[in-house]
């Protein structure tokens, strides 16, 4: 029994020291992957807001990006896969997006009180 026991505990740490995502050719660091999921969570928020507008302007968010940042789908994909597979990382990626679009939407929200509080001239 503690053999056994002994072999599942080894079998389970040397699991553990192998990536589960092979790392991708073209590896985007933390940063990069960082400024393309902020830029995405951007163009699906403006999307939202005005489809009609990029429909008549055949933007679409995925493209633009990669063309952006010079990548294609498949290193996007892989990149996405490697960092979802290293859940530590991959939170430090959101975490970063999500404070900077709360700081811009902070931002937008001090701009609109300010303007309120401009007095109309009559």
């Amino acid at each position: 029994m503690k053999k056994s026991l002994l072999l599942i505990l080894a079998l389970i740490a040397t699991s553990c020291a192998h990536d589960v995502v092979p790392k991708p050719d073209q590896l985007l660091s933390m940063d990069q992957m960082e400024a393309i999921v902020y830029d995405l969570s951007i163009l699906q928020a403006a999307i939202q807001t005005d489809r009609s507008y990029f429909k008549e302007q055949s933007i679409t968010p995925l493209s633009y990006v990669y063309k952006k940042y010079q990548i294609d789908s498949l290193v996007y994909v892989q990149n996405d896969l490697y960092y979802a597979s290293k859940p530590l990382q991959y939170e430090v990626i959101y975490r970063r997006v999500e404070k900077k679009l709360q700081a811009l939407k902070e931002s937008y929200d001090q701009e609109a009180a300010n303007a309120s509080e401009v007095p109309q001239i009559e």
